[in-house]
């Protein structure tokens, strides 16, 4: 019998796609990576930045012509998008094709003036257009027309709104970066009793003022009730939009038109004076549309009850954040105004997860360790009970911090054995995630189990996050170096000290310079390194600790020992000799002085010798037995007078006693 014709839906599923988007970042080559992102634009054929990727897969991996065919008829779609176009002139150019490559990237600098490499691609195309060879019809007449289209179609216009009070420091340097990128800056004033205002519209503002009511949400919403453009970014005073992110705003804004869909730049968190803290995503590009409005008295959110609406989380767009730094929380005060209104918000919503978790980050920053952890704890109770209940953005940012932050206050708290516990129970959950491995390693340290320990260590250093584990809230020091600094005082606690050299030789150079792990780290490596004779590395690993720690040159004098009996006199030589010229504080150690000069006159230098000695002699050294040794150096030198004076002094300090009987 004949079968029934059957129809097959396609189905779209962005959040799905992310996810995809994500395990493809993952992969370590393109060929790996291509599959996946192939399955991620089935699910989302309606993205650019998908699409983007394929073809920078295909290009990569040699199928330029693949890529030309999937490239040229997305740009006629998308003709304004500069990732599209730019990638289209790549394999334009990587086949032969130099005048239509050329078109490609002038197209570029049209569509976006700051893009990376385009007037170099320009020149490059330019000087290969005599040996090159036309297109295919085909993609000439795509390219014809996106370059038509994009003349004749507006861009998307963008409005930065942002909130300000008493943010005199910071505005200035918020509205610097966007402009040139933002058509419209406004800024709504909340109550600022110092130069805020003055200094936001001389920086190009236009200021409006609402208000304080309590309400951050309300105050965000009449910042946007003034926006006019398409596109709307939202700052605050003490945030910069980095310069590489300026194109990919442009081409988000290009690509998505007014699809309900808000934008998450990576938020990088910075002391005052730039120091790296952390980093974590928050929905702040979106389209001007009226359903797409803040939410929350406090951490207030955009879209967050609109079920139409999804969220991108961005790694190529990135806003710096200079207001988590504790001294300025502390300055304006946000710790206490924030705990209030999160405690306002529980009350009108107790079992609101995000209200929990930001209320326990609230009390981490404070210094509040237990009230942090329960709110943490509540987290938690709140997801296990019903994991279902949460899309994707709360399961894979707060849920897996606050595991996170539970399992440090537990461990704070002399808890090892819950901490353990919380910490195997989020892992089950976020296998992918390091602060979770690393901060229950620490707590198994507690319980002395460093054969588990270790391995927790090992597993916070090698796992790649990937699919929505890159979205999480991470200490980037962990990867760097933080893990590989306690498999090294794991090591060296077990008396395995070959292990433990070659850990901390690994982790120096990530360390960053400020933190005193590098004195720790340094002195281990001199210790370490003289105990298993790692006669190789050892003096650059003393020099290294004595530019930290001049004052422990007597080090150096006992490594330079070593050195001179194990290696050779030259390699001690050397050691004091460049301390001697690099390290101020050192120049009147007189044992370094002293050991200089046996070692040149072991060497048979006499005169070199005597010149270190007159160094010891500068520096005040009151021995009398060096001015006898001197005085007899001198008299083999030929320096008789010298001597004598020299033999003379050595009686003085001996009260008049012949120096010859002091031993």
């Amino acid at each position: 019998m004949p079968l029934m014709p059957v129809r097959l839906a396609t189905v779209r599923d962005p959040q799905s796609a992310e996810f995809l988007k994500g395990q493809a970042l993952a992969e370590t080559t393109h060929a790996r990576a291509l599959p996946l992102w192939r399955a991620a634009r089935v699910l989302d054929p309606d993205s650019a930045t998908l699409l983007s990727h394929e073809a920078l897969a295909l290009i990569d991996g040699g199928a330029q012509a693949e890529a030309i065919a999937l490239l040229a008829p997305a740009v006629r779609r998308w003709p304004r998008h500069v990732h599209l176009a730019n990638l289209l002139g790549v394999a334009l150019f990587e086949s032969n094709h130099p005048r239509e490559a050329l078109r490609c990237f002038e197209h570029c600098l049209t569509l976006d003036p700051d893009y990376p490499a385009a007037r170099t691609s320009i020149t490059n195309a330019r000087k290969s257009l005599a040996r090159g060879r036309p297109a295919p019809r085909g993609v000439r007449e795509d390219l014809d027309a996106a370059v038509a289209e994009a003349a004749r179609v507006a861009r998307p216009t963008l409005a930065m709104c942002m909130i300000v009070k008493d943010e005199a420091e910071f505005v200035v340097g918020a509205i610097e970066s966007v402009t040139g990128l933002a058509d419209e800056i406004i800024v709504v004033d909340t109550g600022s009793s110092d130069d805020t205002v003055a200094l936001a519209r001389a920086a190009g503002a236009t200021v409006h003022f609402f208000a304080w009511t309590g309400d951050f949400a309300a105050a965000r919403n009449a910042s946007l009730a003034h926006a006019t453009a398409d596109w709307i970014l939202v700052l605050d005073a003490d945030e910069r939009v980095t310069q590489r992110s300026r194109t990919a705003i442009r081409a988000i804004m290009e690509e998505y038109g007014d699809t309900p869909r808000v934008v998450c730049p990576r938020i990088l968190n910075y002391t005052r004076d730039g120091r790296f803290m952390s980093d974590g995503f928050s929905g702040r590009l979106f389209p001007n549309r009226p359903d797409l409005r803040f939410e929350g008295r406090v951490h207030e959110e955009v879209g967050r009850g609109v079920a139409e609406v999804s969220t991108d989380y961005r790694l190529d767009v990135e806003l710096e954040h200079y207001g988590a730094d504790p001294e300025v929380m502390r300055e304006k005060s946000k710790d206490d105004r924030n705990t209030r209104l999160l405690e306002a918000r529980l009350a009108e919503a107790p079992d609101d997860l995000l209200t929990w978790f930001y209320l326990g980050s609230q009390h981490w920053l404070g210094g509040r360790r237990a009230d942090a952890g329960e709110c943490f704890e509540r987290v938690i109770e709140l997801f296990e009970r019903n994991p279902s209940r949460y899309g994707v953005g709360v399961r894979n940012v707060p849920v897996p911090y606050s595991y996170v932050g539970c399992v440090r206050m537990l461990v704070e708290s002399q808890r090892a054995g819950e901490a353990v516990a919380v910490g195997q129970r989020g892992l089950a959950r976020f296998p992918d995630n390091p602060d979770l491995w690393y901060h229950t390693a620490h707590a198994l340290v507690r319980q002395d189990d460093l054969d588990e320990a270790a391995r927790y260590f090992e597993r916070a250093r090698a796992v790649q996050p990937s699919g929505y584990g890159l979205i999480s809230m991470s200490d980037r020091s962990i990867k760097a170096w933080r893990a590989t600094r306690m498999l090294g005082d794991i090591a060296f606690e077990r008396g395995e000290r070959e292990a433990a050299h070659r850990f901390y030789r690994e982790v120096y150079e990530a360390l960053p310079d400020v933190l005193e792990e590098r004195v720790v780290v340094a002195a281990r490596l001199v210790e370490l390194g003289s105990a298993i004779e790692a006669f190789d590395t050892l003096p650059e690993d003393t020099r290294r600790y004595i530019a930290l720690r001049p004052s422990e040159v007597r080090v150096a004098v006992q490594v330079a020992s070593v050195l001179a009996g194990r290696v050779g006199l030259q390699a001690a030589y050397d050691l004091l000799t460049t301390l001697y010229a690099e390290v101020e504080g050192v120049r009147t150690h007189v044992p370094l002085l002293l050991a200089v000069g046996q070692i040149a006159e072991q060497a048979g230098e006499a005169q070199e010798a005597l010149t270190w000695y007159e160094r010891v002699v500068d520096a005040g050294h009151d021995d009398p037995r060096f001015y006898l040794h001197l005085a007899q150096l001198l008299l083999r030198s030929g320096q008789r007078d010298a001597a004598a004076e020299t033999f003379a002094f050595a009686r003085t300090l001996m009260g008049g006693d012949d120096p010859t009987q002091a031993g």
